[in-house]
């Protein structure tokens, strides 16, 4: 399939069917990296933007993903993850439970002084959190970057345990005596920050849903909030309502 320059139809829009013609016969095959945009300009005669136009399409479309500092890559439908938000469970649990490799790498875990912000979130009396920095990995392609606040008084030397293997909801119920009992989230789009671009491997201001939870234990009281950028391509939420006059 060739570009036709007599077509009155775009150019991009002839580059990007071709292209996703050859996506879903898989001559491109799934995790592999597109032919760089040099190629694409050589191969069909066609000018950069053309080339940019067409990808930007299929990028938007959820068939390619561009991973920052690698190239663009044909990305698998079935990558993505599905979070029902009727049952709280942490993040290994959910994503091992629908058969997806989840893994995380733990960046940073230290102890802050409460600002205005966490003082309203947990209270006057809370001075001292913990801040853990964490980049959970789905099927081996980052998802999800999450910052986590924990009183320090509740989880006393946290900085102990090794966030890249043990789940925080685990240890806080067995090592801690905390018992989980319900959470709030709220979500809101975003432009991703440059510094979560990176980590996430999309393009600097890509739009990412960003999901604040706190947690509360069987007391009603706040013992985690945290604050995650999730990639929207992977990571999807369902929810079921109940119908009421």
């Amino acid at each position: 399939m060739n570009i036709d320059k007599q077509n009155p139809m775009p150019l991009y829009f002839q580059l990007k069917n071709i292209l996703l013609e050859k996506i879903e016969n898989g001559e491109y095959k799934p995790n592999t990296a597109l032919p760089a945009e040099f190629e694409l300009v050589e191969q069909y005669d066609v000018s950069r933007t053309t080339v940019r136009q067409a990808i930007s399409m299929l990028v938007n479309e959820g068939y390619l993903e561009k991973r920052r500092g690698v190239g663009t890559f044909i990305r698998k439908k079935e990558k993505t993850n599905t979070w029902d938000l009727q049952q709280l469970r942490s993040f290994r649990a959910e994503l091992e439970s629908s058969g997806h490799k989840i893994s995380t790498q733990c960046r940073t875990i230290k102890k802050v002084d409460a600002d205005e912000e966490l003082k309203e979130v947990f209270g006057e009396d809370v001075t001292k959190l913990y801040c853990l920095e964490r980049l959970r990995y789905v099927d081996d392609i980052p998802a999800i970057c999450v910052t986590t606040y924990v009183p320090c008084e509740v989880t006393p030397s946290l900085e102990k345990y090794d966030f890249s293997v043990d789940s925080l909801f685990e240890i806080m119920n067995r090592d801690y005596q905390i018992h989980i009992q319900s959470a709030e989230k709220i979500f809101q789009a975003i432009k991703v920050s440059d510094q979560d671009a990176q980590l996430l491997q999309v393009e600097p201001g890509s739009p990412v849903q960003l999901v604040i939870t706190k947690t509360f234990n069987d007391q009603g009281q706040v013992i985690e909030y945290s604050k995650s950028r999730d990639r929207g391509d992977i990571s999807t939420y369902k929810v079921q309502l109940q119908y009421s006059e």
